[in-house]
């Protein structure tokens, strides 16, 4: 066994296998005059051994020789993953078809009768070498085809495609042996509010930890030691956007899946650091198991997606298993969605407006802005059904700016019909007050319509304000700086809020109807509203009792030095036509005066 090594501008490297010495002479010296690297052997054995340490361009095999014969050497460098492309050229002094048929069988590329045309050898070497560089850079081309085909270019994980093709070799495994498989539906809570605030650009950064936290998470690592034992095939794929999927097999039963999903939702909702921001996201997660929630991909995908929207709407940050019930509901939602989209374009959307009474000048000085959507298709549809629909697909962006400016053209035209000093009051959703717009789509609301700010107030709720406080109450001066006044709405449900009232830069309070509806019969709801009063007294903040609906929570709430009263008992929201007429009639002024 010899090995040559030639000048720099050697390029390719040739295994030669024959038990002549004769033979493998004149081929070394054949060779290495085309500057080709050339090793010998004597026999297959030694072949074989040279061929795994040096990994050649390309092989020559005599074929019959000792020990191994060249048929045999060949099928052996097939079985290792390198060998499988490497070009193998059989030399044989055999040329009938049986001894060429018998060298492809055996994995050979080609074959060089003997005895050989010594000229030729370098050249048909060159040009199977040429061949071999071709198929596999067309080899490597398709792989990475293959790879953007079936991997998402942003986390490295599975894509749909991906997911389905392995879904459905599962599905049939699970059949056959008569298994269990599960498939969970993730969906990032909030995700759109997060990418539309801070850039794209940050939301891809957010992905790719979240794919990374669901890895570290399916790897085993949050998984109780006695959960281990059965669960140990998980997949994880990225559906697009903020959607992934997780498909565990091995025969999971209902408790695996639980220890799964509730790691899951740990993991996920771990604060995230990402460019000097601290973000948390939570996760809603459906669960479809096999069979029983359904027997194909197409079942268990939709069953999976409507135990997530169920999830969604019982408070998101967990997971829920599909069941039967949860159709009706889910249907709902998608129906409403599909329909929101066009709503907008269509002119489907109206404002209604509930006064809003002052109980010292015995009138009404102010009105709330109420959406209302009478669709072609679901009729007259609550916004407590769509709002959260509108939020979760991004609609609420667009809907929320046609309400201001629709309220700011409404309101001016009440002013230049003669109410002075008349405001209207607008809520703006968490996702709206999170985005870097909103302070130009107040301005443009405002400058378009020709609206005083002062007559304008937006209404926001503890909840919306109460995460990061800081940056919060910079957004809320900013808005105060620009003349509008800022009410706090549902005051007193979700948080204690009490010790960062003062810092808030805000003008009203506003208290939940939940403390008004028993205020006249319990002592501690009127205790509650009662201190609530006192204390918006203390900070100069006006005080809007919501849901007033009775004499007797009037005459309470009057007791108490409540500021404005707003609910069912003096007017339901109402078309914009109708406001003028309650302003004209003295049924305002009778009740106020009744208590």
């Amino acid at each position: 066994m010899t090995e040559r090594s030639l000048n720099s501008g050697t390029d390719a490297t040739v295994l030669v296998c024959d038990d002549d010495p004769t033979y493998l002479l004149l081929m070394e010296e054949t060779l290495s005059s085309d500057n080709l690297n050339v090793l010998t052997a004597a026999n297959g054995a030694e072949a074989l051994k040279l061929y795994l340490k040096h990994k050649p361009h390309i092989v020559l095999l005599d074929v019959h020789m000792p020990m191994l014969s060249g048929f045999e050497v060949c099928a052996e460098i097939r079985k290792h993953p390198q060998g499988k492309d490497t070009p193998i050229l059989m030399v044989t002094g055999a040329d009938d078809i049986f001894s060429i048929e018998s060298a492809y069988k055996h994995g050979a590329t080609d074959f060089l009768p003997k005895p050989i045309r010594w000229p030729m050898v370098a050249h048909r070497v060159r040009y199977m070498l040429k061949g071999s560089e071709t198929f596999n850079s067309l080899k490597k081309s398709e792989e990475k085809m293959r790879h953007l085909a079936y991997f998402d270019s942003l986390t490295g994980l599975p894509n749909r495609q991906s997911l389905d093709e392995s879904l459905e070799k599962e599905i049939q495994l699970a059949a056959k042996e008569e298994q269990n498989l599960c498939i969970m539906y993730i969906d990032l809570d909030n995700f759109k509010r997060i990418n539309d605030t801070l850039g794209h650009e940050f939301g891809d950064k957010l992905l790719k930890k979240i794919s990374e936290k669901i890895l570290q998470c399916v790897k085993g690592k949050a998984f109780t030691p006695d959960a281990m034992d059965s669960i140990t095939q998980i997949e994880v794929s990225r559906l697009g956007g903020d959607e992934f999927m997780i498909m565990v097999n091995n025969n999971p039963n209902d408790n695996d899946v639980k220890v799964v999903a509730q790691s899951l939702v740990n993991c996920i909702s771990e604060l995230i650091s990402i460019d000097d921001y601290e973000v948390a996201l939570t996760p809603s997660i459906g669960i479809a198991m096999y069979p029983r929630d359904g027997v194909n991909l197409t079942e268990l995908k939709k069953h999976a997606d409507v135990a997530m929207y169920y999830a969604k709407t019982m408070g998101r940050n967990g997971y829920r298993f599909y069941a039967e019930s949860l159709n009706e509901n889910a249907m709902k939602f998608l129906q409403i969605e599909g329909c929101l989209r066009n709503a907008l374009n269509n002119d489907e959307f109206s404002l209604h407006y509930q006064p809003q009474v002052c109980l010292k000048k015995n009138k009404i000085i102010s009105v709330e802005a109420l959406l209302r959507w009478d669709s072609p298709e679901l009729g007259n549809v609550m916004p407590s059904e769509f709002i959260p629909v509108a939020e979760d697909s991004g609609i609420i962006n667009e809907l929320g700016e046609w309400v201001m400016r629709t309220a700011c053209d409404q309101a001016k035209k009440w002013m230049d019909a003669g109410l002075q000093d008349f405001k209207v009051s607008v809520n703006i959703s968490s996702i709206q007050f999170k985005r870097a717009s909103l302070l130009n789509m107040i301005k443009r609301a405002l400058d378009d319509s020709g609206l005083p700010a002062s007559l304008l107030e937006v209404e926001l709720t503890e909840s919306a304000i109460m995460n990061d406080i800081d940056h919060n109450i910079s957004r809320l001066n900013q808005i105060r700086e620009m003349g509008v006044g800022i009410a706090l709405d549902d005051f007193g449900t979700g948080y204690s809020s009490l010790s960062y009232l003062k810092r808030f830069p805000i003008n009203t309070l506003k208290i939940d109807r939940s403390f008004i509806i028993n205020i006249d019969s319990n002592y501690e709801d009127a205790a509650i509203v009662e201190a609530i009063i006192a204390l918006a007294n203390t900070l100069k903040l006006t005080v809007v009792a919501e849901g007033v609906e009775t004499h007797g929570q009037l005459k309470a709430l009057n007791r108490f030095q409540c500021d404005i009263i707003q609910g069912y008992y003096f007017s339901k929201p109402v078309p914009t036509d109708q406001i003028i007429e309650l302003m004209q009639k003295p049924l305002i002024k009778a009740l106020v005066e009744g208590i």
